[in-house]
């Protein structure tokens, strides 16, 4: 066996790395950190998916995964928004964000109102955001009215206006009533204007029940603040006969 000789390298010295080499490995570490920050921890994490890689390899489902319970507080100022969710065990499906909670009972509002031929009036309720109104008017010639809502906080630049938003308008034709169901979208004042262009006195009868605390008037340039009635302020549950439809 032919014997051979290795060189041995005198390895007691050692070369610090320059520092050009330091910092394109900082960079590069920098780098890596901020593609797993996107790719990766933002999608699973807040959902944020800026690059469309967390949808795809599933990582936005970790998020609304390890997303906390609403407080009470916000789901009073959630929308409904029905979600049917199937049963597991084949059962009856839940409905979710069916309902919003308030902390405490609705109002009732019961009025008649002459309006004179050529005047107007505005009758609104004071609401929360997510709060519930169910409403029904009828009038004894067709209104021109709006239906409107002032909220508290108005957007930049509107501050110290008049700004409102409305939500249905009929300045044209008129009509002699309307019914429905309202789901406040901001806090404020919300409701009606009413304008008689008939040349007849018109009466107008208007019943609410919702979550609100008290009543905004304006007849004739005159601002009022009226009491809502309590729910239980009326009769205490008369007795209704039954009427048998079918």
């Amino acid at each position: 066996m032919k014997n051979t000789k290795i060189d041995e390298k005198d390895t007691s010295q050692v070369v610090a790395p320059s520092l050009s080499r330091i910092a394109i490995a900082a960079m590069l570490a920098m780098m890596g950190a901020i593609v797993i920050l996107f790719v990766a921890v933002l999608p699973a994490e807040y959902g944020i998916d800026p690059l469309g890689t967390g949808k795809a390899l599933g990582l936005t489902d970790l998020a609304k995964t390890s997303e906390k319970p609403a407080s009470p507080a916000q789901n009073m100022e959630a929308a409904i928004m029905p979600v049917l969710e199937p049963a597991s065990d084949g059962g009856a499906p839940r409905v979710n964000n069916t309902f919003i909670a308030r902390p405490n009972r609705y109002k009732i509002d019961s009025r008649e109102i002459k309006l004179a031929p050529g005047e107007g009036m505005e009758i609104k309720y004071n609401m929360k955001k997510g709060a519930g109104l169910v409403y029904s008017w009828v009038a004894s010639e067709p209104l021109l009215f709006e239906f409107h809502g002032e909220p508290n906080v108005k957007p930049a630049g509107k501050e110290g206006t008049d700004y409102y938003e409305t939500y249905e308008l009929d300045d044209k034709v008129g009509t002699n009533q309307s019914h429905g169901t309202f789901i406040a979208p901001s806090a404020g004042i919300h409701g009606w204007f009413w304008e008689n262009r008939s040349g007849r006195e018109v009466t107008l009868k208007l019943v609410t029940a919702g979550f609100y605390d008290w009543i905004f008037q304006n007849r004739n340039d005159k601002e009022a603040a009226l009491k809502a009635m309590e729910a239980d302020s009326g009769p205490s549950h008369p007795k209704i006969p039954d009427e048998i439809i079918k």
